[in-house]
């Protein structure tokens, strides 16, 4: 069977860093650079300049574990490697990933060449097919800077499948750029200062910010304000953090980050929640949102300049589910991905990456193996409600039609646990609550329901049943 080509755009910061004259990886560290104080200096010092990119530093390829534990790009490729799929990931001709250099912007001109480049050298290598492009997370944004800015780009693309685009900007990036996070653990970490000296540096995370509320329409799908970064006023108006810069430290010193959040907001902090190229409409999106993990989703600016960050489970752990359900057009579908507990070969098992979801299967069957569209309705448990013999669980459910509309006359009935149906209420999702005194374990000490998903006129109704287990 012949595989349509596949590129795979990683997000921020996903891309490993070299040394090009010493022919070493600098990012992300190894455990032993990590460890050694001295070469942990020199690996901060290394990223941060004094020059601005490119230089000695160079792009790798999608980082795909890190440390040799978390998998990152190494899950999509184990997915997309399977005998469903049958991708060659590395030396191949029907994959070709494409790392990028997130110390620079978005649509930084050699990587919108190389981009480009890798799509028509792939598409010339199967006969002319035209490419079908994975992009995760601010991988979405490089790929819509690359349609706006190469005309001939969308003609080289079948479809796109966007996973966690933070299409109307993200508030982690904020965190990371202003705080800084921790990478890995005593004594073999980054720490938040290391991180936050670095971030600061790139032009990407500045990219990553929420545009000027003032020149782009920060509303969602419901009329409502996305809310990503507002004032700590009443009412909380939106505000634009790349152009309010009073959350940059003052002094001289810190003029370089200004810089950048000018230079972000000359380029990104106008535009439109539909991708619009002068040919017409761009290739079919399908757009992938997952919520369910903890998420940074809405920083609020007092009026001396201090953030203070709010965190719901309305995002996939990185990107706000508003502002990856942003985009829309006649091109875009949207499908909201449930992050959490799936029952695997009969365990409940943590699928905490969005692509490693389940039901992501039938929308890459859909798209590499042609396969008809249908309903896309799953449910998975909250990961950490079920080990807290404290809480009640929350069950989400998605339950869209294959455009990504709301089923008609959608419920659901979880049995076992209640006897009464729950409403969609002409939603595509819902959290529903399963009490934790309706949770009996069996002698494994698990427990198995099933949530009772239909649709369609009272007459011919469509269900579909999905397996729940839980460890209680």
């Amino acid at each position: 069977m012949a595989r349509k080509p596949v590129v795979f755009i990683p997000g921020f910061p996903a891309s490993e860093l070299l040394q090009s004259s010493q022919k070493r990886r600098i990012f992300p560290p190894s455990l032993a650079d990590l460890i050694d104080s001295d070469r942990r200096k020199e690996i901060v010092d290394l990223l941060v300049g004094p020059d601005d990119p490119p230089g000695d530093i160079v792009a790798g390829e999608p980082i795909r574990d890190l440390l040799g534990i978390a998998k990152q790009a190494q899950s999509l490729y184990d997915i997309l490697r399977s005998n469903r799929y049958g991708y060659t990931t590395e030396g191949g001709d029907n994959f070709r990933p494409v790392g990028w250099d997130w110390r620079q912007a978005v649509d930084e001109r050699g990587l919108l060449d190389q981009l480009l480049r890798t799509i028509t050298e792939l598409q010339q290598k199967n006969g002319g097919a035209k490419v079908v492009v994975i992009a995760h997370s601010t991988g979405g944004l490089v790929l819509r800077r690359l349609l706006e800015a190469r005309a001939e780009a969308a003609g080289k693309i079948e479809q796109i499948l966007a996973f966690a685009a933070p299409w109307a900007g993200n508030v982690s990036a904020i965190r990371s750029l202003v705080r800084g996070v921790q990478v890995g653990f005593w004594p073999a970490r980054l720490t938040a200062a290391d991180v936050r000296r670095v971030i600061r540096r790139a032009q990407a995370a500045y990219d990553l910010f929420p545009p000027d509320p003032a020149k782009t329409d920060m509303t969602g799908l419901d009329g409502r304000p996305l809310g990503l970064f507002a004032l700590d006023q009443p009412g909380r108006p939106q505000a634009g953090p790349l152009v309010d810069l009073r959350w940059v430290p003052s002094g001289a010193g810190n003029d370089f980050m200004r810089q950048r959040a000018a230079d972000a907001d000359a380029r990104l902090g106008s535009r439109t929640s539909d991708i619009r190229l002068p040919g017409g409409p761009p290739p079919p999106i399908t757009n992938m949102v997952g919520w369910g993990t903890e998420t940074d989703t809405t920083c609020v600016m007092s009026g001396d300049g201090d953030l203070a960050f709010e965190s719901t489970k309305e995002g996939d752990g990185t990107a706000v589910a508003a502002s990856a359900a942003w985009l829309r057009g006649p091109s875009v579908r949207t499908m909201f991905v449930p992050v959490g507990i799936y029952p695997t070969s009969g365990i409940p098992t943590l699928h905490a990456r969005i692509w490693d979801a389940p039901p992501v299967l039938q929308i890459l069957d859909e798209t590499l193996l042609d396969r008809p569209r249908g309903p896309f309705v799953d449910a998975a448990a909250d990961s950490d409600e079920m080990i807290d013999r404290r809480k009640d669980v929350t069950l989400r459910i998605t339950a869209a039609d294959s455009d990504g509309g709301p089923l008609p006359d959608a419920q659901v009935v979880l049995r076992g646990i209640a006897a009464r149906p729950l409403s969609f209420q002409q939603r595509v999702r819902m959290d529903a609550v399963v009490p934790r005194a309706a949770i009996r374990p069996n002698a494994q000490g698990l427990f198995r329901f099933v949530a009772e998903i239909s649709w369609g006129p009272a007459g011919d109704r469509k269900r579909r049943e999905v397996v729940v287990i839980l460890k209680a």
